[in-house]
């Protein structure tokens, strides 16, 4: 391991101890309680870390209620446990024991409601040291001061009337302030102690809007700021001397390409029901045209998915695939990041090295489409890109345009022919590997297909079953609240495949219980005003 991922590794060692309490209410091990320290349990993390952090994340480490009732029953689900609390504390006492301490003992008296840590930082050449700081809430500040004589070693610093405790090996700084556990590196630690007296992330107005984008009621919440995450990525280029010619040039196109998305910060949040793990992933504040209420071929993009074939454990749909790869290119070219050729003369360079009018011949006719694949063992394996056609004769009149290609490139080609193809015009391309009938390009009617497997072809071509009437299409979809589907994964038949590819391997044979715990997956976006939604669940039967 490199020395300074061991460094950062060993920085946020205590941090880690404690957070990983985060499980301890998964398992069901208790509730918080109030005690004399002024409501402690309800300490808001946010409230002591500075507003200039460019990334954060919190956890309710002690839940309660039904949050707390579902994470216990998702958790003994997944570790195949009744008691997944003993499980849980067994693994962290492991740990704890090196200092001679337990979870029972030096955590679980003073471990208050919720956690958070962020990066405040980076230093050296290339930014190999981070600077993080976390605060833990506190029930009971004096157990948490016990807690840190034990295993923060070292001697005692003061910092704005702040009296901490101070690992120099470790650059490990650590104190109790206002019913909270602060720990991080020292320059983590002190710029904590300075928002106290300035403006903290609790009260920054993105950080509030981001907290009521996506709630903090769940399990954990995380927070970026990607204007001050790029500064911060900038200067530990600046620093290392290594921003030079097209890595600057890069980093500046990136930069324009951020200022003028709208962007102003990514907020998600984590939360368990009793039989699904959900994330709501929110960019707030991006620019998008047509005033779509969903996103711009957000509801193409999820008929797309729902299109696939019966059958099929992964399925992603697109939306309109040629007006959105104009749009990018034109917002890639406004941005400096096409090396400052127009967009419309790299098309004519392209059609003059290449032969064929990437505009007219592709982009012009492709609608929506949708990647699927399907099998379960090497031999059935395969899948599909099948392309939508506004235009099925340009569409048709693309296959021979791109056989000659094809073979301009050298590559081997072959009339299309044999059962599966259905009338369908196009030609194979024979690839090595272990999936057997080769790469099949092929129109009919109003679809453009790109086949890989025996029989992805006539999967792709057959009208009757479609992925979107099955029971597990059906049991992912109903996770997301106020999306479609533009993903699907169908987790029980990834692991068939995988273990029809395992065998016996010991490595998958102990994840197989943990991995046989999820069920079907989905993902799709909705567009409410300025904020793009990502929604994500997987189900836990």
């Amino acid at each position: 391991m490199p020395s300074s991922l061991l460094l950062a590794r060993r920085r946020v060692a205590l941090l880690a101890v404690s957070c990983a309490a985060v499980a301890i209410p998964v398992a069901g091990c208790g509730s918080s309680s109030s005690n004399s320290s002024a409501g402690a349990p309800g300490t808001d993390p946010a409230a002591l870390l500075p507003a200039s952090v460019p990334v954060y994340v919190e956890a309710q480490v002690r839940p309660t209620g039904e949050l707390a009732a579902n994470a216990k029953t998702v958790a003994g689900k997944i570790l195949r446990t009744t008691d997944p609390g003993g499980k849980i504390v067994g693994l962290i006492d492991a740990a704890a024991k090196k200092k001679g301490g337990s979870y029972e003992k030096d955590v679980e008296p003073w471990l208050g409601q919720r956690a958070g840590i962020a990066v405040t930082g980076v230093r050296g050449g290339g930014g190999k040291d981070v600077d993080v700081v976390g605060a833990i809430a506190s029930k009971d500040d004096d157990a948490a001061k016990a807690f840190l004589e034990q295993y923060v070693k070292g001697g005692t610093r003061t910092y704005r009337d702040v009296e901490y405790r101070y690992d120099s090996g470790d650059d490990l700084a650590a104190a109790v302030v206002d019913h909270a556990v602060l720990v991080g590196t020292e320059r983590g630690f002190k710029s904590a102690l300075d928002a106290r007296s300035g403006t903290s992330l609790e009260s920054a107005g993105a950080f509030k809007k981001a907290r009521g984008t996506v709630g903090t009621d769940g399990l954990g919440f995380a927070y970026v700021d990607p204007s001050r995450f790029f500064d911060l990525a900038l200067g530990a280029a600046n620093g290392s001397g290594s921003l030079k010619g097209s890595n600057a040039q890069s980093l500046q196109a990136f930069k324009g390409l951020l200022t003028g998305s709208g962007l102003q910060s990514v907020a998600a949040s984590l939360d368990v029901t009793s039989n699904a793990l959900r994330i709501d992933a929110a960019a707030i504040g991006l620019k998008q045209g047509g005033g779509s209420s969903s996103g711009a071929g957000a509801g193409d993009s999820a008929a797309a998915a729902a299109s696939a074939p019966a059958g099929a454990w992964l399925s992603i749909g697109l939306g309109d695939v040629g007006g959105t790869f104009k749009s990018s290119l034109s917002t890639l070219g406004s941005a400096g990041a096409t090396g400052g050729i127009d967009p419309a003369t790299l098309m004519a360079q392209l059609k003059a090295q290449l032969g064929i009018d990437i505009n007219k011949d592709l982009l012009a006719w492709m609608g929506k489409a949708d990647l699927f694949v399907k099998g379960t063992t090497m031999s059935d394996l395969g899948g599909a890109l099948v392309v939508t056609s506004k235009d099925p004769a340009a569409s048709k009149a693309a296959i021979p345009k791109l056989k000659r290609l094809l073979s301009g490139l050298n590559v081997k080609t072959a009339d299309l022919s044999g059962p599966g193809t259905g009338g369908a015009t196009g030609f194979t391309v024979a690839v090595g590997g272990p999936v057997a009938g080769g790469i099949k390009v092929a129109a009919k009617d109003d679809k453009f297909v790109v086949a890989y497997g025996a029989s992805a072809l006539k999967d792709a071509l057959d009208g009757s079953d479609k992925l979107g009437d099955s029971d597990p299409y059906k049991t992912a979809a109903g996770l997301l609240e106020g999306a479609k589907p533009s993903l699907f994964l169908d987790t029980p038949q990834v692991v068939k495949l995988i273990g029809s590819v395992a065998g016996s391997n010991q490595d998958f044979a102990k994840a197989k219980p943990t991995l046989d715990a999820f069920g079907p997956a989905a993902a799709g976006t909705v567009r409410e005003g300025d904020v793009t939604h990502l929604k994500a669940a997987v189900s836990v039967p």
